[in-house]
C-alpha cells in the first residue's frame, strides 16, 4: 500500500487468493474487515495484498482517513476482478451442487409460460413417484442456460434456446402465435376461431419486447405484416402483456401457451399465417435425461395435449425420441 510503480512485477499472473482478498477489500475498505469475511488473520490478509501488489508491479490501495482506496490502477482493473471472482463463486456453487446428495428428488427450470401446466404435469409425475421431491423454478432462456451449467437444476425447458456444446436438447411442442384480448377489443373478430394477421395492424397491441425468443418472433412476424410498432405500451413479460389484455387496455401477443391461466378470462384466436416456436427440454451432456426427468417431460406433454381439448390453442407435441 504505497508502492506506486517503485517495485518490478514478478509476474502478471495473479493468484485466486489474490483477487479473493482484492474484492474483500473493495467490499469492505479495510484489511481488519476482509480478514473476518475471508476468515484469514489480519497479518494474513497484509502479506497476500503485499504479494498482489508485488506480483502486478504497482500499488492497489492507499490509504486515506483510515480507510483503503483504489488506486487508479486498480480502478480500471476492478472489472476484470469483479468477473473473476464472479466466476470462483459458480464455480464453488458448482462443487457444493456435486457434493450434495440429498434425497431423491428433481429439480426442473421453465419458462413462465409454462406455470399454468405444472400443476396437472406434477400430478401425474407424483401419482407414478410419491416419494420424489420436485423443486420448481421459472426464468428466461439465458437463465436456465446457466442454472443448468451450474448444477442447480436437472432439467430446463425453455422456448427455442440457443445451441451449447455441454447441453442435448429434445423437442416437446411445436407452438405458435395467438392474441388475446377481450372481446371489446377483438370487435367482430370476437366469435372467430383465428384472425388474420394483417387485421391485427388494424388494434390496439401490447407490444412485447424482443428480449426472448417469442418476443423476437413477435417483433419479426409483426414487422413483416405492418403492425404498429413501436405501440403505446410495451413489456418484458407474456404475462404482464395479459394482464394488461384482461383489463382491456389492449391486445397480447404470446405464444399458445402462456395464455392457459387466462382463460376463459380472455378470448384467444390464431393467428394466420401461422408463426411456430419450438418449446425444447434441456439436459446436460452426455447422457440422457434420468428416468425422473424423463417421466415429467412425458407428463408435461399430456398436461399441453389436455390443455388443448380444455381450449387452449392446441400446440403440436412431439413424441420423445
Amino acid at each position: 500500500m504505497g508502492c506506486r510503480g517503485a517495485r518490478p512485477a514478478q509476474s502478471a499472473a495473479m493468484r485466486m487468493r489474490h483477487i479473493e482478498l482484492i474484492h474483500a477489500l473493495l467490499q469492505t475498505g479495510s484489511i481488519s474487515s476482509a480478514a473476518r469475511l475471508l476468515n484469514i488473520t489480519q497479518p494474513a490478509a497484509t502479506r497476500h495484498l503485499q504479494h498482489a501488489e508485488l506480483t502486478v508491479g504497482f500499488a492497489l490501495f492507499h490509504r486515506h482517513a483510515g480507510r483503503l482506496h483504489p488506486t487508479e490502477e486498480l480502478l480500471q482493473l476492478a472489472p476484470v476482478i469483479r468477473s473473476a471472482f464472479s466466476g470462483i463463486d459458480d464455480v464453488r456453487r458448482t462443487v457444493l451442487n456435486l457434493r450434495s446428495r440429498p434425497q431423491p428428488r428433481l429439480r426442473v427450470g421453465t419458462v413462465p409460460a409454462l406455470t399454468g401446466l405444472l400443476p396437472r404435469a406434477y400430478r401425474a409425475l407424483h401419482q407414478r413417484f410419491p416419494d420424489l421431491r420436485c423443486e420448481f423454478g421459472s426464468g428466461h432462456h439465458h437463465e436456465l442456460t446457466q442454472s443448468l451449467l451450474l448444477r442447480e437444476i436437472d432439467v430446463a425447458v425453455a422456448f427455442d434456446p440457443p445451441a451449447h456444446p455441454a447441453i442435448a436438447f429434445e423437442e416437446l411442442a411445436s407452438c405458435h402465435l395467438v392474441c388475446a384480448a377481450l372481446p371489446a377489443q377483438l370487435g367482430k373478430f370476437a366469435r372467430a376461431a383465428a384472425i388474420d394477421a394483417a387485421d391485427l395492424a388494424t388494434m390496439s397491441l401490447i407490444e412485447l419486447h424482443d428480449t426472448d425468443p417469442v418476443g423476437r418472433l413477435v417483433s419479426r412476424y409483426g414487422e413483416h405484416h405492418g403492425w404498429r410498432f413501436p405501440a403505446p405500451v410495451a413489456v418484458k413479460t407474456h404475462r404482464a402483456a395479459l394482464e394488461l389484455a384482461a383489463e382491456g387496455l389492449g391486445v397480447a401477443v404470446v405464444d399458445n401457451l402462456s395464455v392457459a391461466t387466462f382463460q376463459p378470462r380472455l378470448t384467444v384466436l390464431r393467428i394466420e399465417p401461422q408463426a411456430d416456436i419450438l418449446l425444447r427440454a434441456m439436459v446436460l451432456r452426455p447422457g440422457s435425461p434420468s428416468v425422473a426427468a424423463a417421466a415429467f417431460l412425458s407428463a408435461l406433454r399430456a398436461a399441453i395435449n389436455l390443455g388443448a381439448l380444455d381450449g387452449i390453442a392446441a400446440a403440436d407435441v412431439r413424441p420423445p425420441r
